[in-house]
C-alpha cells in the first residue's frame, strides 16, 4: 500500500474507533460496512474491508478500486489529516530550528520571483486550455436484437477525482467506467424508453435516449418494482374467455414461481414503432383491479405515454394510500409525499374508465367522466413510442387505446 491509502485506512481506523483491527471480528466488520454505506452511499463488501485491514492475507501490491478508496477516504475525512501530519518523523518546529538562517539579498530573488509568477499564470491558462478540451461525451451507437436487446455505447470522460457510472435507466445496477476505456454494452430484457446518464454519484454530466421495442402487445408479471429488470415473466397479451378480457391470474404468476403471498405487479404493455410526434392524442383505458383479500392493503393502477423525449404517468390509488402516488406530465412531477393528491383515491375494485385527453400540451385527465386533473406542460414529449397500464396485483383489462385527435388509431387492445 502506499502512503496516502495507509493514511486513509488509518483515519478509518481512528473514526470506527473498534480497537486493533487484528481483533476484530466478522461482525466488526460488517459493521464497518454499515457506517461507510450510510455515510457515502457506497457499499464495500466484508470480505474487501478485512483485505483492507489486514484480516485477510493479500500481495504487498493491493489496491482496492477507485470507487472503494474515494468511499473510505470520505469516510474517514475528518481524521484524514491528523493521521498524515502524524507520518512526519521530525516535528516542522525541529526542522526549522536545526537550519542557520542566513541573511538573504532579496535584490537578487526578484527576478527569480517574477519567473515563477509568469510560470504559474501559463500553468494556469494551460490548466484552463485544456480542461476546455476535455469533455464529457455519450453516444448510443447500436443495438442488437428484440427483448432481450443489448445497446451499445461510446462516451469520452474528462479526468476527475470522482468515481464516473453508466446509469442505464432500467434500474439495474450501475456500471463503474474504468479508467482508460471508451465502450459498454448493456441488455435490456423489456421495453420502454430510457434515458441513460453518465454521471458520478451526485451530478450528470451527459445523457442519450434508448428505445426498447417490443413489436406486440406484452404482459408482464413480477414482485416489487425494484425486481423488474432481472425477475419477470412474459405472458401472452391477448383477451380471453367469454367476457373477451386480458387477465393474468395468480394461479399463472405462481405456475411461474412468483411468490403471490407479498406484492405483485401484472403490466400490460405495446412499445411497437409508430409514426407519430403531435402533442394531439387521447388515452382511454377500461380495467379493474382484483378484490384483495388480505384486509388492509394499498392497490393501485398506473398508466404511462411515453414520448422519445418525455412522458405522460398517472397512478389512481385505493383511499387511504395516495402518498404513494407519483404523477409525472414532461417536466412536472407531483408527488403525493408532498402534496395532496387525494382525488386520485379511488375503489378500482370495480370497472373504471379513464380518459386522458392530450390537446396542445394541455392536459386533462376523466375518471368515470368526472374530471380529475386539467394542466398545461412547456417541454414536448417527443415521438411516441409506447404506452402501459400496471397494477399492484392482478386485474382485468377490457379495452386500452391511443388514438389522435381526428381519431386515428395508434394503439389498440
Amino acid at each position: 500500500m502506499n502512503t496516502k491509502f495507509e493514511n486513509i485506512v488509518a483515519s478509518c481506523q481512528l473514526r470506527f474507533d473498534h480497537g486493533d483491527p487484528g481483533t476484530w471480528k466478522h461482525s466488526d466488520f460488517a459493521e464497518l460496512s454499515r457506517e461507510i454505506l450510510r455515510d457515502t452511499k457506497v457499499s464495500i463488501s466484508v470480505n474487501t474491508l478485512k483485505r483492507i485491514f489486514g484480516k485477510i492475507a493479500v500481495d504487498q501490491y493491493y489496491i482496492p478500486q477507485q470507487a472503494t478508496i474515494q468511499a473510505l477516504e470520505s469516510y474517514g475525512k475528518h481524521l484524514y489529516l491528523a493521521v498524515a501530519a502524524e507520518t512526519l518523523t521530525v516535528p516542522v518546529e525541529q526542522l526549522e530550528l536545526t537550519q542557520p538562517k542566513p541573511r538573504r539579498n532579496y535584490r537578487l530573488l526578484l527576478p527569480f520571483v517574477l519567473i515563477v509568477l509568469l510560470g504559474l499564470v501559463f500553468a494556469i491558462f494551460s490548466f484552463f486550455r485544456a480542461g476546455s478540451n476535455t469533455t464529457s461525451d455519450l453516444r448510443f451507437v447500436g443495438m442488437e436484437g428484440l427483448l432481450p436487446a443489448t445497446a451499445y455505447f461510446e462516451y469520452q470522460v474528462p479526468k476527475s477525482k470522482d468515481s464516473l457510472f453508466l446509469n442505464f435507466g432500467d434500474k439495474t445496477q450501475w456500471a463503474y467506467i474504468e479508467p482508460g476505456k471508451a465502450h459498454l454494452a448493456h441488455a435490456y430484457l423489456y421495453p420502454g424508453v430510457f434515458t441513460v446518464t453518465l454521471q458520478s454519484r451526485k451530478d450528470t454530466l451527459k445523457s442519450t435516449t434508448v428505445y426498447v421495442r417490443s413489436n406486440k402487445w406484452i404482459g408482464l408479471g413480477f414482485r416489487q418494482g425494484d425486481e423488474l429488470p432481472k425477475h419477470y415473466y412474459e405472458f401472452v397479451a391477448s383477451k380471453t374467455g367469454k367476457d373477451s378480457l386480458f387477465h393474468i391470474s395468480n394461479v399463472q404468476l405462481r405456475a411461474k414461481g412468483i411468490d403471490t403471498s407479498g406484492l405483485v405487479y401484472t403490466r400490460l404493455c405495446n412499445f411497437s414503432p409508430i409514426d407519430y410526434t403531435s402533442e394531439n392524442f387521447v388515452f382511454e383505458a377500461t380495467f379493474k383491479n382484483s378484490i384483495d383479500q388480505k384486509g388492509m392493503y394499498c392497490k393501485s393502477t398506473q398508466f404511462q405515454v411515453s414520448g422519445i423525449k418525455n412522458r405522460i404517468r398517472f397512478r389512481l390509488t385505493t383511499p387511504g394510500c395516495s402518498n404513494r402516488i407519483s404523477n409525472i406530465i414532461s417536466e412536472q412531477t407531483f408527488l403525493g409525499s408532498r402534496v395532496n393528491l387525494s382525488k386520485f383515491a379511488l375503489d378500482l375494485s370495480d370497472w373504471t374508465t379513464v380518459k386522458m385527453i392530450n390537446q396542445n400540451k394541455k392536459v386533462s385527465l376523466y375518471v368515470n367522466n368526472k374530471l380529475l386533473y386539467t394542466g398545461k406542460y412547456q417541454q414536448p414529449i417527443g415521438a411516441i413510442k409506447g404506452l402501459f397500464l400496471e397494477f399492484e396485483g392482478t386485474a382485468f383489462v377490457k379495452s386500452c387505446q391511443l388514438r389522435s385527435q381526428d381519431g386515428t388509431i395508434l394503439y389498440n387492445f
